[in-house]
């Protein structure tokens, strides 16, 4: 069996389609040994997935992901936070706050340019569904059932994209900022996806050595959409800045279809990468 692991997830708790239990149980039907739950702001999920996967039999890893403020899109995520920290909680809150109003301008937004998208349209989508805990995803979707476009990726590639009519700039931490948060929650904090930052060697290298001096730990080496160089250079990055190896699908189940859970480009992310990553940070 394959000892395989995924660094990167989602469920309702954000935009994901599986519920964290049911993310769990998929985790488990897919044989793979360690799964980390990073919703985007928030880790309300997490509690119930750590449950459930104590249920399946699935090793849990708490995390989120944090948007941190760029001109390009930067994700932090945190691994192995506390998600109990009152401090994590209030911060996190703060960005959920902002992800409602931005939703609501997105929306008036989405009506000037012709389309009949309405807040009803967006939480009906999921149970316990909330202008705080949803996003572009959930517009998107709703375009696609009314037919104002033919797939999720229209709808960000012609509205919702950062640039396009219908985006809203979101209300985000910076990366230091980000990365001391994670940090003082007892996270574990990497560079999620840094593919669409920039693919440029010296380019990621300087950020990666910027990022460390914030406290950085990690970056992510493994992704549903990596050539076989990038990885490569991601790894060689690491090594030479001392940050560690880090990877995940970025699984959010419909809202992704082409996305699975536990895989990515090179087909799998290896346990030995969470094992080092325990070692250092000493969990």
């Amino acid at each position: 069996m394959i000892d395989k692991i995924d660094l990167h997830s989602h469920s309702t708790a954000s935009d994901g389609t599986y519920t964290p239990r049911e993310l769990a149980l998929l985790a488990a039907w897919q044989d793979i040994r360690a799964l980390a739950l990073t919703d985007h702001d928030t880790v309300s999920g997490v509690r119930e997935f750590a449950a459930a996967c104590g249920e399946y039999g699935v090793e849990a890893v708490a995390g989120v992901e944090i948007s941190a403020q760029y001109h390009k899109t930067m994700h932090i995520v945190g691994l192995f936070v506390d998600y109990e920290d009152e401090v994590l909680c209030e911060k996190l809150d703060k960005l959920r706050n902002a992800r409602a109003v931005r939703n609501k301008k997105m929306l008036e937004l989405l009506r000037k340019n012709g389309f009949d998208i309405s807040e009803a349209d967006i939480l009906s989508q999921k149970e316990g569904a909330s202008l705080s805990n949803t996003g572009r995803a959930h517009i998107a979707r709703s375009m696609v059932e009314k037919h104002y476009v033919r797939s999720v990726n229209e709808a960000f590639e012609k509205y919702l994209k950062k640039g396009n009519s219908c985006y809203v700039k979101r209300i985000t931490y910076s990366p230091e900022e980000s990365i001391r948060i994670i940090k003082d929650a007892g996270g574990v904090a990497v560079l999620a996806h840094p593919v669409f930052i920039t693919e440029d060697y010296d380019t990621l290298y300087g950020l990666a050595q910027e990022l460390k001096e914030y406290g950085l730990d990690g970056m992510e080496c493994y992704y549903n959409c990596y050539t076989e160089r990038f990885s490569k250079m991601c790894a060689d990055i690491c090594k030479k800045t001392g940050l560690l190896q880090s990877g995940g699908s970025d699984f959010h189940g419909l809202n992704k279809p082409d996305v699975e859970l536990g895989t990515v480009s090179s087909g799998y992310v290896p346990y030995s990468l969470l094992n080092t990553i325990k070692e250092q940070r000493c969990l």
